[in-house]
């Protein structure tokens, strides 16, 4: 019975609105931890429904064995009983289990909630199934991050993790990495090894710059946790050894999913202070990144004004992945982005240019040798929109270089709003999500002053 739980210093019963805004505001500072459980990794089904992906691989790996419904939906237990029945050897095992998840990476289309979780500043992130699609989300917005994982087979020394203001976000599998093969935790005879090295010899134990993070006061989200799971326990005993006086954790069920049993409330309930409200997985993430929303005094609807509204200029056929890039950078921001895919359908895509500069604050040039390309129809019209640029005037051109190439005897070139600074291309120096975040910053700060 998977569920969901939040975990906070001190002491709760209920959600509420107060609650919602100290977890938003510990998230928004960095301050919050978020566990994945089994069941927060899910793949949307034929019929719209979501299910975990381990139970979707258990269930492959079931077919023909005649197991219960509840039985070939554990993939501890599936594992085990094909090992038990000698119907497959351990590298059958772990390769069948790879081929699963290699073919997930290319097909799932995961829940969208987990796309709005990895756009929030968590600085550590625990994942206790053996994929890295969570990472992914990471990876296609052009962010840092670190990815690591722990191999109970092959313990190495500390990496020495640091958390500072100036690290990337961690990303951290308990349970192994389905892409290094005897890293995987599939069978119950597995779980009793992995405690064993969890619980066994300091060396061999998970790091201690991770666990040390763990004996800070911060906020813990839960989500996706079977607490029926007797590994759990010793897993929890094992992250909060010197921090269980400080965490309050709340569980709530996966929609549609029953409640935890009474035995595992009990011992939750005993050990960790742990609360039960009757709220599901969704409901709670939803209300959460509302309460983001408001932190900074903006409306959580979709339909609120944005406070500015920019003209994107680029070469849809070659620079869109970096335009892409670019607009995940935006997206927290306050302003509607327009590209020339809104002309479609709109007439002479000249004229709506021109229409659209009139009501835009901001056009953002993304510069490459391809955007000079006969075939932009933009061309036409730079003399006319770098004489319009007058920032004090609430109208910004800001062409950014997204490749390296010569613009200085182009139009653009008489701008001083050129980013990244110094004429460095965004892309191709290893430094993208540096240049990509100090854009957002740069126009953050000028559409605030806008208002």
């Amino acid at each position: 019975m998977p569920t969901d739980s939040i975990a906070q210093p001190g002491g709760a019963s209920e959600l509420t609105d107060a609650i919602y805004q100290n977890i938003a505001r510990n998230i928004s500072e960095g301050s919050c931890v978020l566990f994945l459980g089994p069941a927060a990794i899910t793949a949307k089904q034929p019929d719209g429904s979501y299910r975990p992906l381990t139970e979707l691989c258990a269930n492959q790996l079931a077919k023909g064995l005649g197991l219960s419904k509840e039985e070939e939906n554990s993939l501890y237990h599936v594992a085990s009983a094909l090992r038990i029945r000698a119907q497959r050897s351990d590298t059958m095992l772990i390769s069948e289990v790879q081929d699963f998840y290699n073919k997930a990476e290319r097909e799932a289309q995961l829940h969208p909630m987990l796309e709005q979780l990895a756009d929030l500043p968590f600085k550590i992130i625990v994942n206790t199934t053996p994929d890295d699609f969570f990472a992914r989300f990471y990876a296609t917005a052009v962010r840092d991050y670190r990815f690591d994982f722990y191999n109970f087979r092959k313990p190495t020394s500390d990496p020495l993790y640091s958390f500072g203001d100036d690290a990337a976000p961690l990303i951290y599998n308990l349970f192994g990495f389905y892409k290094k093969s005897e890293s995987l935790v599939l069978t119950y005879s597995d779980q009793l090894a992995y405690v064993n090295k969890i619980t066994g010899a300091q060396h061999e134990r998970l790091p201690d710059s991770l666990l040390a993070a763990f004996t800070v006061p911060r906020f813990y989200l839960f989500l996706g946790f079977d607490f029926d799971d007797w590994s759990l326990r010793v897993l929890f005993d094992a992250l909060f050894k010197n921090a269980r006086s400080s965490i309050q954790p709340f569980a709530y069920p996966l929609k549609g999913k029953p409640e935890a049993d009474p035995y595992a409330k009990v011992f939750f309930q005993g050990e960790f202070r742990m609360e039960f409200p009757k709220v599901d997985i969704e409901t709670f993430v939803n209300n959460l990144l509302d309460h983001i929303e408001k932190l900074d005094g903006h409306a959580s609807s979709d339909s609120a004004a944005p406070l500015a509204e920019a003209l994107i200029l680029h070469n849809e056929a070659k620079d869109d992945q970096e335009c892409q890039a670019l607009l995940s950078h935006l997206k927290p921001l306050k302003i509607r982005t327009l590209t020339l895919r809104d002309a479609v359908g709109q007439g002479d895509v000249q004229a709506w240019i021109r229409n659209t500069l009139d009501s835009v604050q901001v056009v953002l040039p993304l510069v490459s040798a391809d955007f000079f390309d006969h075939s932009n129809p933009a061309l036409p019209l730079l003399d006319e929109i770098v004489r319009r640029n007058d920032p004090r005037k609430r109208f910004l051109v800001m062409p950014v270089l997204i490749k390296n190439c010569a613009m200085d005897a182009t139009p653009l070139g008489q701008l001083r709003t050129t980013r990244p600074p110094k004429g460095e291309a965004v892309f191709g120096s290893g430094q993208e999500n540096k240049h990509l975040a100090d854009i957002a910053e740069k126009l953050k700060i000028y559409i605030e002053n806008l208002t």
